[in-house]
């Protein structure tokens, strides 16, 4: 026997009966014919759907999970011969991907239910559960912490734990890829539902990866399956895959807008901008008091790896008043680091500004600044004014300890 195919069956059999019966997806060869260079979990799952039949599936899915052709996971399985899907579970922006951060999702009553998990409840209720014999989880997540749809699966895998039913997960990609570890790793007084376990704000694992993560090293102990995907390496961004870009959410309208995301979504609990609202989103950063050609200058100075920046000046949507600073470009995204980014362009402008630059009041007891990033060391040392390498290198040990962490969870090379 091949080891790959070992290592497969001994996983399968610590995760139970129902991994078993998804042997034949995990070990089903290409079909005939020139090969994609990528093939995704649904895919694998599509090409011999037999494990799901006569058993009431749930979908956790949204309109960002499709096939290379352009179906819905849920549409695809809906149309498998012999699946019966008995309701759909949506998460953050709803299951069409429309609704803003933070807004609520509604459950949609009928034959077939979206039950929300983005709203009163933030994972399924024993009432959802006992439509299903088994959960499928299919979401495009963009691999920085604080994007919810790592926190719906793993409270959605506790539930199912609890439950007694069994989840499958079918990967896919990371945009950014499986390379870049950056940021503090979350401390446990800062536990969110933007932050549910201790990883950094920048991870580098696909969603499945996080699920086997998730699931052993943190303790949820599921019935877990995770059907991986054919052909990716943690070298590849979007860009290398050969896929239609789906917004998994309002605000992340192209393959590249992750990264940025990224960098300046931790901005988030200050009263800097970026661009949020309009075609520049997320990759600029504007207050109306900033000087763009000196903080431009200042940050091209540190040669940051993969980052250039260029002055820029938008009118806020709300007001019309000019906003001036920084516009970033991604020049290499496999070197970039945006947490590190990030940090930099917060020093320069307290270095410069001092108290222009402020943080908002607390949320529940914790500034949001904090919320995000998972700690409070980030704003304690930029209020203190200590430079940005100096608080980027107190990240080191944790990530050393992530890495180590996450490396038997990991699918890929």
């Amino acid at each position: 026997m091949e080891p790959r195919t070992e290592t497969v069956r001994r996983g399968l059999r610590r995760s139970g009966w129902f991994a078993l019966l998804l042997l034949p997806l995990l070990l089903v060869p290409a079909a005939a014919g020139p090969t994609p260079a990528i093939r995704l979990g649904i895919e694998t799952l599509l090409a011999n759907p037999s494990s799901l039949r006569v058993l009431r599936v749930g979908v956790v899915t949204h309109q960002a999970a499709v096939t290379r052709d352009g179906r819905l996971t849920a549409e695809a399985l809906i149309q498998a011969p012999g699946v019966r899907v008995a309701a759909l579970f949506a998460p953050e922006h709803g299951f069409d991907g429309t609704r803003d951060a933070g807004e609520p999702v509604p459950t949609i009553p009928g034959r077939t239910p979206v039950y929300s998990l983005y709203g009163r409840n933030l994972r399924p209720t024993r009432q959802m559960l006992a439509r299903v014999d088994v959960l499928v989880i299919d979401l495009q997540d963009v691999g920085v912490r604080p994007y919810t749809y790592g926190s719906t699966m793993a409270l959605v895998m506790t539930a199912a734990r609890a439950a007694g039913k069994p989840v499958v997960v079918l990967d896919r990609p990371n945009p950014m890829g499986g390379l870049i570890v950056d940021g503090p790793v979350l401390e446990p007084a800062f536990r969110s539902f933007i932050g549910l376990h201790p990883i950094p704000l920048v991870h580098g694992m696909t969603i499945g990866e996080l699920a086997r993560l998730y699931n052993d090293a943190f303790r949820i102990g599921a019935r877990l399956t995770v059907i991986p995907m054919k052909g990716w390496r943690r070298m590849m961004t979007w860009a290398d895959l050969g896929l239609e870009w789906v917004n998994p959410s309002p605000g992340i309208t192209d393959e590249e807008l992750p990264a940025y995301y990224a960098a300046t979504g931790p901005l988030d609990g200050t009263n800097l901008w970026n661009g949020v609202a309009t075609s520049s989103r997320f990759r600029v950063v504007l207050a109306p008091w900033l000087d763009g050609e000196v903080l431009a200058a200042a940050l091209n100075e540190h040669n940051l790896p993969g980052v250039r920046f260029t002055p820029s000046a938008l009118p806020h949507p709300r007001t019309g008043q000019g906003w001036y600073g920084v516009r970033l470009h991604v020049t290499d995204p496999i070197a970039f680091r945006p947490a590190t980014t990030a940090v930099y362009i917060l020093a320069e402008i307290r270095r410069v500004y001092g108290n222009q630059m402020v943080f908002k009041q607390p949320r529940r007891g914790r500034p949001l600044f904090d919320v995000v990033w998972g700690t409070r060391d980030v704003r304690l040392a930029l209020s203190r004014g200590d430079p940005a390498a100096k608080i980027v290198a107190r990240w080191h040990h944790g990530l050393e300890q992530f890495r180590r962490l996450r490396k038997p969870y990991l699918l890929y090379p």
